[in-house]
């Protein structure tokens, strides 16, 4: 089936196939949605697909049992929102968590926009590497999946490879094309994920002296960010989305 890689970690530009037809992710811009896209996606999950919709674990969407012949169709309509990137070279390496906890003050989106413009150029990645901008009040996403990050440290920021205790202190303006090096080097030593090679002793060249910030995870309920739901397994129905798309909606890692 052409564009579709069975077992791969699936794209929208390259879906995997599963036992109920194609399975389209799709990766949000600073993992926001607003109302508008997620009502077209939740139309589209319908019209092109089974109408199943997966919450994965690095704050995407997957469309699930999409249909071959629907596919330019719905990338029509993710290129129109914005959600498509140039090529599946491109949209593998903007593998980027954001923490859900920002606010309009700090630099979290712009921190974001930066880093997906320094990808653009970037090395080839193992296909779940992936980077993390934990810039809130605190950082949340030490739970999850990610090899790269930056993050809410005591006084400014910290660029961290996942596997080290302490990070290197980094100005917002000089985060993006550190995270972009640290890629570099570690593409240049091979496959992998970061905290395996720290584990087997090979230390990144980061001048690590600075611990995260830590804080908790959100949880469902009222937030001071809005309304935080949680999905059984992680699942939902379009009916569902559709029902959400009341205001702009944050993805979170916790499903």
């Amino acid at each position: 089936m052409s564009g579709a890689v069975k077992g791969w970690c699936p794209g929208a530009l390259r879906p995997m196939e599963s036992g109920d037809g194609l399975v389209v992710r799709v990766r949000p811009h600073g993992g926001r949605l607003t109302a508008a896209q997620a009502l077209r996606l939740a139309d589209l999950a319908e019209t092109a697909g089974s109408g199943v919709i997966d919450l994965g674990s690095r704050a995407h969407l997957q469309l699930r049992g999409v249909r071959a012949a629907a596919l330019p169709e719905l990338h029509a309509a993710l290129a129109d929102m914005e959600l498509l990137d140039p090529d599946p070279a491109q949209e593998a390496r903007r593998n980027i968590l954001t923490t859900p906890v920002w606010r309009e003050e700090d630099a979290t989106l712009r921190l974001v926009a930066a880093l997906e413009a320094a990808l653009a150029d970037g090395p080839v990645l193992p296909p779940k590497f992936g980077f993390a901008v934990d810039t809130g009040a605190a950082a949340v996403l030490g739970g999850a999946s990610a090899d790269i990050r930056i993050e809410r440290a005591g006084d400014g920021l910290i660029l961290r490879a996942d596997g080290m205790v302490l990070g290197e202190p980094v100005t917002e303006a000089e985060a993006p094309a550190r995270a972009l090096a640290l890629a570099r080097w570690f593409a240049a030593g091979g496959g992998g994920r970061m905290a395996q090679r720290i584990a087997a002793g090979t230390l990144p060249p980061l001048e690590a002296t600075t611990p995260p910030l830590t804080g908790a995870p959100i949880c469902p309920g009222p937030t001071p960010f809005g309304a935080c739901r949680a999905l059984p397994f992680g699942q939902m129905e379009a009916a569902v989305l559709r029902h959400l798309a009341v205001a702009p909606l944050r993805l979170t890692p916790w499903r």
